[in-house]
């Protein structure tokens, strides 16, 4: 595994797939965390059932952007880019979900979950959720904070090493294939 990819992490305001309202991101590169961005998201209901679980209220996103006034500048993050995410398929499903929302084009995607890196790593833990994983490698993690929790992604995935790290080939609308880069077989 090159050590250059992206962690995303996406909060949602209620159960619709399409229903972003956070976005964080981690860069790392060569090894690093080199750098951190989040926006807030206006998406396109009013309705917010997970505010108790990530403090996100309409009223704090309803003069902030929606997903396709920010794309041009979150795309350079995630197009032709590795993706991480910690349980990547809520994520890539919110990613892919809101882009359809907006008719926007959904990239192909590379993605490593970090869940199944941390079992690979660390498999005696008691569970793999990332505030378990985070209190284990001493991350500090505002958890359900987007910001947060793709820096604590990227932190695991690099402590984790190469050698417990799988990626996957996530193409438009179609469910994740592991593959493996290295070989040649896709």
């Amino acid at each position: 595994m090159r050590e250059s990819f992206t962690a995303i992490d996406f909060e949602t305001a209620n159960h619709q797939s399409n229903s972003a309202c956070q976005l964080g991101v981690a860069v790392v590169s060569d090894g690093k965390i080199v750098a951190r961005k989040s926006w807030l998201i206006k998406p396109p209901s009013k309705v917010f059932t997970f505010s108790d679980l990530h403090g996100i209220t309409y009223r704090m996103v309803k003069d902030q952007p929606v997903f396709a006034d920010i794309w041009t500048e979150v795309k350079p993050y995630v197009e032709y880019q590795i993706l991480a995410a910690h349980n990547a398929e809520f994520d890539i499903t919110v990613l892919t979900e809101t882009l359809d929302y907006y008719q926007l084009p959904v990239p192909e995607l590379y993605v490593i979950d970090s869940v199944e890196t941390a079992r690979k790593a660390w498999p005696k833990l008691r569970n793999h959720k990332l505030s378990t994983v985070a209190a284990y490698l001493n991350i500090p993690l505002n958890h359900h904070d987007a910001a947060s929790d793709a820096n604590a992604c990227a932190e695991i995935i690099l402590r984790a090493g190469p050698a417990n790290v799988e990626i996957y080939r996530v193409a438009a609308k179609a469910g994740p294939k592991a593959i493996d880069l290295f070989s040649g077989e896709y």
